[in-house]
């Protein structure tokens, strides 16, 4: 086997194996955001800066914290909560990943924007 061969298929393995975890990291985002991602609507408005959104996805999630990416049309949050007494408190503001009104422009895992 020639090495320009060689070379082709290892990068091909590593395109392959990076579009399947890009893949597998949406599904798992979208399962999530469609088993849990009732509990937080609304629950952007506790930030008292923020208004409501217009879609969120549930980026991480476990039985005491929750990381949610919430989406309006001037700009994109991602918010931390914790359960406490069985109910879903924001707990911080962890970056504001995109705005049409401020300086920020970057991207979020799996979604891009």
């Amino acid at each position: 086997m020639s090495i320009k061969k060689l070379i082709l298929i290892i990068l091909l393995v590593i395109i392959s194996g990076f579009i399947t975890y890009w893949v597998a990291s949406i599904v798992k985002c979208e399962i999530q955001t469609s088993k849990y991602g009732k509990e937080f609507v609304g629950l952007e408005l506790q930030t008292n800066m923020l208004g409501s959104a217009d879609t969120l996805k549930v980026l991480e999630y476990s039985k005491e914290t929750a990381i949610v990416y919430y989406k309006e049309k001037y700009g994109g949050d991602i918010l931390e909560f914790h359960k406490e007494n069985n109910i879903w408190i924001y707990k911080r503001w962890l970056r504001t990943v995109w705005s049409k009104s401020g300086s920020a422009d970057g991207f979020i895992w799996p979604y891009i924007r």
